[in-house]
């Protein structure tokens, strides 16, 4: 695997090196080419092109732990790759971006200027760190976060920074996405004083400058987190989702966020293809296909998106694999494939779809799609949060959120044309009304039922649409507990968190020694704070 070059930092924000010891640490941390004084747009940018996901994050931890755990797709052999490792990189990347966020936020406060025409600015940089720090917060619990990637500062003090707690880490970022909701000003407003607000304009790769999209990024990803953790703390998590749901905008059907490589003139040479293709061993579950289908033909299949997420194996038939249930050693997403797209090395069971999982050039890493806010909207009308139960509500935006899922694949199909993955050529027709009508219709996923019915309802529909976002699968899993299931494996039943990479019982010994002692050990059967 190609990995791009990074600048290597102490993993919890004070810069380190091979064989690193206390001797020079002031000049390791003036790491050399540390955009310390860049300008603010290229550092946004920057933190930007840090969303896309990493090679062995997808590899070790989605197809290896992810999708078995939750069960939206099967491991059919010993791949090697250590859960470990993935988490090793996400720790890196994290601590290296917030080293930039924090320079930007710096860069902010420093402004001198009327502050207020920095408020656009300011949003994007709330909305970008409460994005990463979510995700690693979710997948890891406490961490290190209010002290943390501040060694360019030289101050000694800062490195080695303690542990936060995971409810302080995530009052923060929500107080932060709601200033950036009520802050962010759109079209040629101007501030109290008559001046124009500081934009970084169509040269800000994620949306161009758009600020409405970036509005509506920060309420639906507000929506998603304060549900996340109403569970455990539904005093504050109340109020923000009474917020997201009064009106504001939210990401709607067609602007779906995700890192499009072509968009960022990015080749995932080292993520996507090769995840699969060096991983090989991920193939269609049982649990998936149940809700899919009625039996293992052709036409027993009643969700149009299996067409496009699997194919058949060698043999011409749909041949699911439970979990934990069998062995295939095959590698059907070897690039061979690409001269001929019938040779799937003799599989055995139904491989995901190689156009899925081949383009390099075109098809985005979802982030927050407008299917999940529909599913979102659905939950909290059907549980009465942030606003009155409405069950009929709840139904049409379930209803919603499947049609949402399901165009947004069959654009994407229907769109990717590129070098080795020519989908377009090949992808079957958008489902027509009648076929629609099945889908919705069948008894698995109709809208009828019992109030606690259709709440499984929604969250298997919503744990479906998230087949190419594993990380939230997992967190709706281990949220809910009821997402769809097939058996319970003993190798996953507790996995419930990714463990602090080693380096930290070195790099930060003491405080590393007590967050570790006041969790109960650096395992991943320790529960994150917001899980019931």
């Amino acid at each position: 695997m190609k990995f791009s070059n990074r600048i290597w930092l102490y993993v919890s924000g004070a810069a380190m090196m091979l064989g690193a010891c206390t001797k020079d640490f002031q000049d390791i941390n003036t790491t050399p080419g540390l955009p310390v004084s860049a300008a603010t747009g290229p550092l946004v940018n920057g933190v930007i092109s840090t969303m896309f996901l990493l090679g062995q994050e997808q590899a070790a931890v989605h197809n290896e732990w992810y999708y078995p755990v939750t069960q939206l797709g099967s491991i059919a052999g010993s791949s090697g790759y250590l859960v470990q490792n993935g988490a090793n990189d996400l720790w890196t990347d994290y601590y290296n971006t917030l080293q930039n966020l924090n320079v930007i936020q710096d860069q902010i406060n420093a402004y001198s200027g009327d502050k207020e025409e920095m408020n656009n600015v300011q949003a994007i940089t709330y909305i970008l760190r409460a994005y990463k720090t979510f995700r690693m917060t979710d997948q890891f619990g406490d961490m290190p976060y209010f002290g943390a990637a501040r060694a360019y500062s030289n101050n000694s003090s800062e490195f080695r920074p303690i542990y936060d707690s995971q409810q302080r880490i995530y009052d923060s970022l929500l107080v932060n996405l709601k200033w950036a909701s009520t802050h962010i000003k759109t079209g040629s407003a101007t501030t109290a004083a008559g001046k124009p607000y500081v934009t970084l304009g169509s040269s800000e790769t994620f949306f161009n400058g758009n600020m409405l999209l970036w509005q509506k990024f920060a309420n639906a990803l507000l929506l998603r987190q304060a549900i996340q953790m109403v569970e455990k703390d539904p005093a504050t998590a109340t109020p923000y989702i009474q917020y997201a749901l009064s009106g504001v905008p939210l990401i709607e059907d067609g602007e779906d966020v995700g890192m499009w490589p072509g968009k960022m003139l990015k080749v995932l040479t080292d993520s996507r293809f090769w995840a699969f293709s060096s991983h090989r061993f991920l193939r269609l579950s049982t649990t998936v296909w149940n809700m899919m289908a009625t039996d293992k033909t052709t036409a027993g299949i009643f969700d149009p998106r299996a067409k496009l997420f699997f194919e058949t194996n060698q043999a011409g038939n749909w041949a699911p694999l439970g979990p934990a249930a069998g062995t295939d050693p095959t590698n059907p997403y070897q690039d061979k494939r690409d001269a001929d797209i019938t040779n799937k090395d003799n599989c055995i069971y139904s491989p995901f779809n190689y156009y899925l999982v081949r383009d390099l050039y075109y098809q985005p890493e979802v982030m927050l799609s407008a299917a999940e806010v529909h599913f979102l909207k659905a939950e909290a009308n059907a549980r009465g949060l942030g606003v009155t139960k409405n069950m009929t509500t709840a139904g049409t935006e379930y209803t919603a959120g499947i049609k949402s899922s399901v165009n947004f694949w069959y654009n994407i199909a229907h769109n990717t044309n590129v070098t080795n993955d020519n989908w377009a050529a090949v992808a079957p027709a958008s489902p027509t009304d009648a076929e629609m009508n099945a889908l919705l219709t069948n008894t698995k996923v109709a809208f009828t039922g019992t109030d606690d019915q259709l709440l499984d309802k929604i969250y298997a529909q919503e744990w479906l649409s998230y087949f190419r976002q594993p990380w939230l699968a997992y967190n709706l899993w281990r949220r809910t507990g009821r997402t769809p299931r097939d058996g319970n494996p003993n190798q996953y039943m507790n996995f419930n968190r990714l463990q602090y990479p080693e380096s930290e019982s070195i790099d930060n010994a003491a405080n590393f020694k007590t967050q570790v002692a006041a969790m109960g050990g650096n395992s991943t059967t320790v529960k994150v704070w917001w899980m019931k």
